[in-house]
């Protein structure tokens, strides 16, 4: 337990998109009826991490996750851009992550 409690307290601050880049007064978000499964890269200053998310809202260039941050396994959600997640795929094969279909 101590390990963990270290990693948390040492861990890198998780780098998602500011409100200047998300530009909702020109770019509204829309949030999805459903959440949808999606793979989402995040950032640290020194790494990122490819996580298994779900895409609750969107803009034109940006999607809002909501995912498990892996070293510290709690829940976070925030803004990424659209060309970081990539639709799960489904039995129907892959749907669009942003839009309605």
């Amino acid at each position: 337990m101590d390990e963990r409690i270290e990693e948390f307290v040492m861990r890198e601050e998780l780098m998602m998109l500011t409100a200047a880049e998300l530009d909702v007064e020109n770019c509204r978000p829309t949030n999805f009826r459903e959440p949808r499964r999606v793979y989402a890269w995040v950032r640290y200053p020194s790494k990122a991490f490819r996580v298994q998310a779900l895409a609750i809202a969107y803009t034109r260039t940006a999607v809002k996750i909501r995912f498990l941050e892996p070293v510290i396994m709690i829940q976070r959600e925030g803004w990424v851009w659209l060309s970081a997640v990539t639709p799960e795929r489904t039995s129907a094969g892959d749907e669009a992550v942003g839009g309605t279909s």
